[in-house]
């Protein structure tokens, strides 16, 4: 589900995804992802369960005997209902009653979210899942904003960066999930005051060299483009970026095979490809302009009139 979301990120943000496949293949896209959704059973004894599995890898849900592949993914539910919007469906398939029930049976106490039920995982790339997922069907009623909130400000670290719990590394991707859990949720002042705020900036623009690195003295890697540029996006700090160099950087990271890979030399992959791409939108008017905090079109976000949890337009 993810590696099918990401190519069609890919081709969204070239502009490309009207005429990368037939309207025959665009359905056929659709009726795959509606045939992951985990449905509630007669008597709702599967509430917890709901949502979108991440593949058909173990067959139908009548045939599969896996139950850990049968069963709604928190990360995987967002990545199939942002594909639908991106293939052009209108949601009314989704059980939006049993998507969000679901949603209340992951928020852990301390605020964060279990991708699923019978785990000890759980950060803040899964708050973001239950914040896009809120969004995109404009029902906020699984996700407890002030506890998300609140857990969130814990992570933020003395060096502005955020990470996966309190006091542990700050890394470029658990800034990008909480930042865009912020923006969805009306809540960016979690962050702290405007001085905290600056430094989480600071830590930001500080992990660019030729392109974006994840992490302190850790090299560049493609996929930050996206990761910690979209996070910059969100926090207002387009004007420090330096365009030409992030460009320069994901242009030595194109393969001769076609798409672009996490560094120099590297094979390519659809993360990397897909994300590389996004990161340059926000700078180049060729490109489609694409949400930071959904990633998303501006033009789809627009049309699907997507809120945030306090009520304000994104």
């Amino acid at each position: 589900m993810t590696l099918g979301h990401l190519c069609l990120v890919g081709l969204s943000a070239l502009g490309q995804l009207e005429t990368a496949f037939s309207a025959a293949d665009r359905q056929g896209m659709i009726e795959w992802i509606y045939e992951q959704q985990v449905k509630p059973t007669a008597t709702n004894d599967n509430a917890a369960y709901c949502g979108f599995r991440g593949g058909s890898l173990f067959g139908p849900h009548e045939a599969c005997t896996y139950a850990a592949s049968n069963m709604g993914n928190v990360a995987a539910t967002y990545s199939a209902i942002a594909s639908l919007v991106l293939l052009g469906d209108d949601l009314s398939r989704v059980d939006r009653r049993a998507v969000t029930g679901a949603l209340r049976y992951l928020q852990l106490d301390s605020g964060t979210f279990a991708p699923h039920p019978g785990t000890t995982e759980s950060d803040p790339r899964f708050i973001f899942s239950a914040c896009a997922v809120s969004a995109l069907l404009n029902d906020w009623s699984g996700v407890d904003c002030d506890r998300a909130a609140k857990y969130i400000s814990e992570c933020v670290n003395l060096d502005g960066g955020l990470s996966q719990a309190s006091l542990h590394e700050s890394h470029g991707g658990h800034f990008y999930c909480c930042v865009a859990s912020l923006q969805l949720m009306g809540r960016m002042d979690a962050l702290g005051d405007e001085r905290m705020r600056r430094r989480t900036m600071q830590w930001a623009m500080m992990r660019m060299n030729d392109g974006y690195q994840g992490r302190a003295n850790k090299p560049s890697d493609v996929c930050y483009s996206f990761w910690v540029g979209a996070g910059v996006e969100i926090l207002g700090g387009h004007k420090f970026v330096d365009a030409e160099a992030l460009a320069a950087f994901t242009a030595q990271c194109e393969s001769p095979y076609g798409g672009i890979g996490k560094a120099p030399g590297a094979n390519p992959d659809p993360l990397h490809s897909a994300l590389g791409i996004v990161g340059l939108t926000f700078f180049y008017p060729e490109f489609p302009a694409m949400d930071p905090a959904l990633l998303l079109p501006r033009e789809l976000v627009a049309k699907l009139h997507v809120r945030t949890a306090s009520g304000q337009a994104i």
